[in-house]
């Protein structure tokens, strides 16, 4: 076989069940629900996981978007008053 398992996760249990489930309850308790989710919605949508310092870094290094944009149509610019172009100045 060219993987193998590592030693301390073959000792976690008698068959691959009960191993993943002991590996996963290693892990249950160190982040909040929040966080679990923040991470899961950051890696869905291939967004940067981090404060808005970081995130403002890796969008210059990477040269796009790595935050989720603003939901609906982009607001309408104000057109100007046709006033203005034929005013007398």
């Amino acid at each position: 076989m060219l993987l193998t398992h590592h030693p301390i996760y073959t000792a976690l249990g008698n068959d691959d069940e009960v191993r993943q489930a002991a590996y996963r309850e290693l892990f249950r308790d160190q982040f909040d629900p929040g966080m679990v989710d923040e991470i899961r919605t950051t890696t869905n949508g291939n967004y940067a996981l981090g404060n808005p310092q970081f995130q403002a870094q890796a969008t210059v290094a990477l040269g796009r978007r790595l935050t989720p944009g603003k939901s609906g149509q982009p607001r309408k610019r104000k057109e100007q008053e046709s006033q203005e172009f034929f005013a007398d100045g």
